[in-house]
């Protein structure tokens, strides 16, 4: 028996609230590192959340690698609050967090893009594109930090791009 997904409400909102997060580090340059940490604590809380609440589904079809998901979720959230709690850390090490972060989710979606396949090829294929874009701005990231600062803002909204209309193309995938 194959649990039925239905329309996913929570990769939605992670989704739309990715754009946004884009928007204002797009269009707001103003904002400080310090508002960033912040804003991005409540997003990697919220996508790990998200992660989470479909665990037993994504476990019931892709079997053992759900608990990497699960496992890389945890550690989403343990990023959120170092960034909410400790801004200042968040601050000084935003470059490699950020690419650590980015690298991790991008891996997690790539170990389950699987599943995706019983809801159309198509939907698989621009899933696992995404996941590698977004993988390779981690690594981007990771390799550079100075650099990635310098452009973090950039790097970050477009991560923030793809990962949001990946996040609301599952959603409707799923439905």
């Amino acid at each position: 028996m194959r649990p039925q997904w239905g329309f996913d409400w929570h990769e939605f909102i992670t989704g739309v609230l990715f754009l946004v997060a884009a928007y204002v580090v797009l269009f707001k340059p103003g904002v400080s590192l310090v508002a960033l940490a912040v804003i991005f604590g409540f997003i990697a809380i919220v996508s790990g959340l998200t992660t989470i609440s479909g665990y037993t589904k994504l476990r019931d079809l892709v079997g053992n690698a759900a608990v990497i998901a699960l496992v890389i979720a945890i550690l989403d959230i343990l990023v959120g609050l170092l960034f909410l709690f400790s801004p200042g850390i968040g601050v000084v090490t935003i470059g490699y967090l950020f690419a650590f972060w980015f690298i991790m989710d991008s891996i997690e979606r790539l170990l389950v893009a699987g599943h995706l396949r019983e809801f159309g090829r198509g939907y698989y294929w621009v899933s696992v594109i995404l996941d590698i874009v977004t993988l390779l701005v981690g690594v981007m990231l990771l390799i550079n930090p100075v650099v990635a600062v310098i452009s973090l803002t950039y790097l970050i909204a477009i991560y923030l791009v793809i990962f949001g209309i990946n996040a609301i193309l599952l959603a409707f995938a799923r439905r």
